[in-house]
């Protein structure tokens, strides 16, 4: 545990809550470390199966599910709406929310990198391209329903304005404006 205190910065007890709480869901096994000398032997850890799925790759799936999309000819404001619906679920309980810190961690769970700046959302290393190469409007649109479901959510006074999607560069950049005020495109 000293060890991974230090990569991380904190103190030994704030890890060892931490790994606790990983070997209770399940996704560390411990067990005992041979003894070096005098006192208590350390204790080793290792990845379960459970763990070792984190790192599983769903890209194939998800291409698979937007070859489905695309075949269902939904439109934008439906794939927008199917977006604004997964934003406020990911959001969790609705309330008032710092929207500078909570829509990066929300659009996180996708695959998106998020920051919030003034009245501006910008996306980077957005996965449409990788899963959708040859419609990746589909993945823009329910990001953007995303984006305004968890807008909602988090009690903004703010929705989408404009928005400017790059999916070769993996960019997106998305205007915030008021409530009520004209969506442009």
């Amino acid at each position: 545990m000293p060890d991974l205190a230090e990569s991380a910065g904190v103190h030994e007890n704030t890890v060892r809550a931490h790994v606790a709480a990983l070997e209770a869901g399940g996704l560390v096994a411990g067990g005992p470390r041979p003894p070096a000398g005098p006192g208590r032997p350390g204790v080793d850890y290792r990845l379960t199966d459970a763990g070792e799925r984190l790192e599983d790759d769903f890209l194939g799936l998800a291409e698979l599910l937007a070859a489905v999309i695309g075949r269902t000819g939904a439109t934008a404001a439906e794939l927008r709406a199917v977006g604004q619906e997964w934003g406020r679920y990911l959001m969790g309980r609705p309330g008032s929310y710092d929207v500078v810190d909570r829509v990066p961690q929300v659009l996180r769970r996708l695959g998106f990198e998020a920051e919030v700046l003034d009245d501006r959302v910008k996306l980077s290393g957005c996965p449409c391209p990788l899963v959708a190469a040859d419609r990746p409007e589909l993945v823009c649109d329910l990001v953007t329903g995303v984006l305004d479901g968890v807008l909602g959510a988090a009690g903004s006074d703010k929705t989408i304005g404009e928005e400017r999607h790059d999916p070769p560069e993996r960019r997106c950049e998305l205007t915030l404006v008021h409530v009520g005020a004209p969506r442009r495109s």
